[in-house]
């Protein structure tokens, strides 16, 4: 049932597996540019991340899907958080808190989310389209 949710969710694995290895590349060698890069690919990362929520949420709008407001509230919350690190991290650098919300906090909330909010939306929609085909 979740197939339709795969493809955005392998694109975000890999964005996110990028981002990491910048992370680790400032910790070790903390100039600026290694910085831009870091802040370059978190903005790729935050773009897509927009994307793949509306996707997915215009779809829930399109279907009436009843848990839609958690469902959103969720995405925006994470997008609040997703602001709050980059502007942390640009007013400090502060790499440690980055690469915390990177290789913890990040994919916690990804499983977690998938496992409560994409599943019973996969289970709802079973319509095999995924959200970034329908652009």
């Amino acid at each position: 049932a979740m197939e339709f949710m795969n493809d955005v969710h392998a694109q975000d694995i890999e964005i996110i597996n990028a981002l990491y290895e910048l992370v680790l590349a400032y910790e070790s060698e903390p100039t600026q540019e290694n910085k831009k890069a870091l802040n370059s690919q978190y903005n790729l990362w935050f773009e897509h991340t927009i994307e793949h929520f509306r996707g997915e949420e215009v779809l829930m709008v399109e279907k009436s899907f009843p848990p839609y407001p958690m469902h959103k509230g969720e995405h925006d919350k994470a997008l609040a958080v997703m602001d709050d690190v980059y502007r942390a991290f640009e007013a400090t650098s502060d790499i440690v808190m980055m690469k915390q919300y990177i290789s913890q906090t990040v994919p916690q909330w990804f499983v977690q989310h998938i496992q409560s909010m994409d599943t019973v939306t996969a289970m709802f929609f079973k319509s095999g389209l995924s959200p970034c085909s329908m652009r």
